[in-house]
């Protein structure tokens, strides 16, 4: 049987975001997020997750939204103290301190542990983490914290808790029949995280990116009951990090 961790990517961006994903857990497939420490809806997030203790929660690793949770970062930030918008292993190795992106993602996974959440997996906002020229501060940061981590790299690692994932369920791919399309790639694997964006709308997820009205219909898809009947029939089994 295929265990399916349906992982809702950008908790805390948004008070409308928590709620869609929050809504989305409780009457559909999602079974685990990852929270943003850096963002203004961090608090409602961690509040929301007391209320909802079988979600699991890892912490979505940011690099290229909104600032950075530490404020004196020179090589990683803009003029105007803001992260980056595009991340490229270019930039990277033009611009970034490398000890400034460890330093920052040790701080954006420790809020979290300190806010009292128990966090069962690490990814990052726009896959930063698979990037090859991270790799020396991903492998220093599973090697200090030793959590499951979603796959995708660029570079090999050599490290027993990658999770393989798919991005497959994003923009035009998101359609009614999306998990009768993928469930064949879904077999084909023991465990497999399908990252997802379900959310309401606010004023702050408009102005913070394009992909915005899209996560509606996500959320629309993930609380289908034709979903979930339909992956039930064919054994497939909704799990999350916490239950590997």
């Amino acid at each position: 049987m295929t265990k399916l961790i349906v992982n809702a990517d950008d908790f805390g961006l948004s008070e409308a975001v928590n709620y869609g994903i929050i809504s989305a857990y409780k009457n559909g497939i999602v079974r685990s997020t990852t929270i943003m420490a850096g963002m203004p809806a961090f608090e409602h997030a961690v509040e929301l997750l007391k209320e909802n203790k079988g979600l699991g929660c890892g912490v979505h690793m940011t690099l290229s939204l909104n600032k950075p949770v530490l404020n004196y970062h020179k090589t990683i930030v803009d003029e105007n103290g803001n992260f980056y918008r595009r991340i490229t292993n270019e930039l990277v190795e033009e611009k970034f301190d490398l000890d400034e992106v460890y330093e920052e993602f040790c701080s954006q996974i420790n809020k979290v542990i300190n806010s009292g959440v128990k966090i069962d997996h690490l990814d990052s906002h726009h896959h930063v983490h698979t990037l090859s020229s991270l790799k020396p501060v991903i492998e220093k940061i599973i090697e200090k914290y030793q959590l499951p981590i979603r796959g995708g790299f660029e570079y090999d690692i050599n490290y027993d808790k990658v999770i393989p994932m798919t991005e497959s369920f994003y923009n035009e791919n998101v359609t009614e029949d999306y998990f009768e399309k993928f469930i064949d790639e879904f077999k084909k694997q023991d465990v497999i995280d399908v990252m997802c964006h379900p959310a309401f709308i606010d004023e702050y997820l408009v102005n913070s990116t394009s992909y915005a009205m899209q996560r509606m219909k996500e959320y629309s898809i993930l609380t289908s009951k034709k979903v979930k009947e339909f992956l039930r029939e064919n054994n497939i089994e909704l799990t999350n990090y916490n239950r590997l």
